[in-house]
């Protein structure tokens, strides 16, 4: 062996040698505490009998963790959060006023969430009440008459001029649910609206095996459907004050901090936590889309999760959820 060859061989085994001491201590160094929350959301999400999405992001230092967060998953109600915006930028643009008030008259009424089909028609709500109603009680009736002012096509060009992708706002609640009921039965298709809301029995055939399709079928459907990362970006232009104006955005904020269904994102935080938020339930479907007030932080945190099937009870996915926000909140509240 010539001089040069094993000159040639010391430089490159001495090479080899600091890449694999570099190696190893590349393998033995602890993973970031990011990575660790990373890895346990992970873990809680691949866990489930089901599929869950997750997109969360400290407002202040931009830190996030995802997973599955471009997947798109029916919306459900949290889809009345970009309906909520587009109101709010009427009133701004001055065609519609928070006090206006709007008639609801029995052909109104819809099913599902909400109070107004179980009240007298006639009554006239303020605009700011129908919104308020649509986000803290989920009010279909509500959502169906704000959604019939602004237009669903209105809606879906503000959410793209502003830059949101991934977010589809389509049909009203009377739509979505006469869709999802006649995916499992086609026989819902020959009954009226009004025949449903005044007899709800109707409801009692549903099998679980019509249930099972319509949810699948549901779920191949891509109107009003939404990622997690598409509506948290969304929260995010409303609490920096670029969905609408600032008064607004902080209007906006308000309502969302009224919500009345916990049971999901806020339900293991600490007692007293703010979080304005908007939950959407339908089939096997359970969301949440929040915004976390921790001191002088704010996390946006949204989780979109499908039950798997019957079997999976509605109280897992929620329970589920939940364990993910408070690993998500304790994480960033320890950073803090």
């Amino acid at each position: 062996m010539s001089l040069s060859r094993i000159s040639k061989w010391k430089s490159v085994t001495f090479a080899g040698l600091l890449a694999a001491v570099g190696s190893c201590s590349a393998q033995t160094e602890k993973p970031k505490p990011l990575d660790r929350l990373q890895s346990r959301v992970a873990e809680l999400a691949l866990g489930f009998p089901g599929t869950i999405g997750v997109y969360a992001r400290n407002i202040e230092t931009g830190a996030e963790i995802t997973f599955k967060s471009d997947e798109r998953f029916p919306m459900a109600s949290v889809y009345k959060i970009p309906i909520m915006v587009q109101v709010f930028r009427e009133v701004d643009a001055g065609h519609l006023k928070l006090t206006d008030r709007i008639e609801l008259t029995e052909a109104d009424k819809r099913l599902g969430s909400g109070l107004f089909m179980y009240m007298t028609p006639g009554l006239k709500p303020t605009l700011h009440d129908l919104l308020t109603m649509m986000i803290v009680v989920s009010d279909n009736t509500a959502t169906d008459k704000l959604l019939g002012i602004v237009g669903a096509e209105n809606v879906q060009a503000m959410l793209g001029r502003l830059g949101i992708k991934d977010v589809r706002v389509d049909r009203p609640t009377s739509d979505i649910i006469a869709d999802w009921l006649a995916y499992g039965d086609p026989g819902f298709r020959k009954l009226t609206l009004a025949q449903m809301v005044s007899n709800p029995s109707v409801f009692a055939t549903f099998t679980r095996e019509q249930m099972e399709k319509s949810d699948k079928l549901f779920v191949e459907d891509p109107r009003d459907h939404a990622s997690p990362r598409g509506i948290a970006e969304l929260l995010l232009k409303i609490f920096r004050n670029e969905a609408a104006s600032e008064r607004s955005c902080h209007d906006m904020l308000e309502i969302l901090k009224l919500q009345q269904f916990n049971d999901s994102i806020p339900h293991l935080l600490p007692e007293g936590t703010v979080v304005a938020h908007k939950t959407g339930e339908i089939g096997y479907t359970r969301n949440d889309a929040s915004i976390i007030y921790e001191g002088n932080q704010h996390i946006v945190l949204t989780i979109f999760g499908l039950r798997g099937s019957e079997n999976v009870p509605e109280l897992d996915l929620k329970q589920r959820e939940a364990t993910i926000a408070r690993a998500v909140y304790d994480y960033f509240q320890y950073q803090n």
